[in-house]
């Protein structure tokens, strides 16, 4: 019988500061395209191991690699200096009213 995949929602805050933070937006957007790990680690060309370990934040990968995952998940990141993140946070906030 196959596994029932539960959906995570989307972490609350979108700053990603940490691999635990990045890896729980990946997280969340696979479990949301109901992808087990294995078709996503073959989805996105790495291997399963490499995935879990950065959706656990187990340890760092190479940018290419997260890159190319959160790409192919869906994910966009959005690189600004620290000094604009609370401009930029509401801002995005009232974009998405």
């Amino acid at each position: 019988m196959a596994r029932t995949i539960t959906q995570l929602p989307l972490p609350e805050s979108p700053i990603v500061d940490s691999v635990e933070a990045f890896g729980a937006f990946i997280r969340s957007l696979r479990t949301q395209q109901q992808l087990r790990i294995d078709d996503a680690a073959a989805l996105c060309g790495v291997s399963v191991q490499l995935l879990s370990d950065l959706e656990n934040g187990k340890r760092s990968v190479g940018l290419d690699k997260a890159l190319a995952v959160a790409q192919k998940l869906g994910l966009s990141l959005l690189a600004i200096p620290k000094s604009e993140l609370p401009q930029t946070i509401t801002a995005i906030k009232h974009q998405s009213l």
